[in-house]
């Protein structure tokens, strides 16, 4: 929750900073009638998406990666409860337990694209379709949020599931250790063990999640940002 709210806090703020810096800059809002717009209104708003993106998920890969480490303890049955792990990890290696070498990078290679897809996707699919669609009916405007964000959510999740089993790999107990934090060293030992199909293994169950959870939660962003009068 906290890394969800720091991600979006960041991406609304650098969206509407940048957005505002580029068109001033190079867009048609220079305001010089000698020197004409050096890019689209639309390319504009694309790299204004994808800067928006990768800031705010570079600062928010930062409170993730604990989390991360600690769920993955958990779930590969080192440890029996949260408490435990926590405080077992904070006895045996201190604070460098929770930020193992290479997890900070994976998380922010995995997460960074991951966003750049989705955001991407959903103002696209947003645009071109859900405003289309609602411009006439905006009762019906939850339901095309919900499936413009379960659309962007589905693949963004596809197309960065490699980048997930790398990341895996290294923050896990034994990571760090055997690929040396390298994330290079650890995608070449995935493709020699299983081939390029080895970076989909578990793409079907994060399908699963993060399609529905994008679509609840882009449901509840777009009411939000409508109630609060948010641009």
């Amino acid at each position: 929750m906290p890394s969800v709210g720091l991600y979006f806090g960041v991406y609304s703020y650098c969206k509407k900073t940048i957005g505002e810096t580029l068109q001033t800059t190079f867009g048609s809002m220079r305001g010089d009638t000698e020197h004409p717009a050096v890019c689209s209104d639309r390319t504009l708003q694309t790299l204004t998406i994808i800067a928006s993106a990768a800031i705010g998920n570079t600062v928010a890969s930062f409170s993730r990666v604990p989390y991360e480490v600690v769920k993955q303890s958990l779930q590969t049955g080192q440890y029996s409860s949260t408490l435990q792990a926590a405080s077992t990890m904070w006895r045996d290696g201190g604070m460098r337990s929770f930020f193992p070498l290479g997890g900070v990078s994976i998380q922010m290679v995995r997460d960074i694209p991951y966003a750049i897809f989705t955001l991407l996707s959903y103002e696209f699919i947003k645009e071109n379709w859900v405003l289309k669609r609602t411009e006439e009916d905006p009762s019906k405007r939850w339901f095309f949020d919900m499936v413009a964000g379960a659309t962007a959510g589905g693949i963004g999740s596809y197309l960065t599931n490699p980048m997930d089993v790398i990341k895996t790999r290294l923050q896990t107990t034994g990571g760090s250790s055997k690929y040396g934090g390298s994330i290079v060293k650890c995608a070449a030992v995935v493709l020699e063990e299983g081939g390029p199909t080895a970076f989909l293994r578990g793409s079907v169950p994060r399908l699963m999640h993060k399609i529905p959870a994008n679509g609840c939660f882009f449901v509840f962003y777009e009411f939000f940002r409508r109630a609060l009068h948010v641009e």
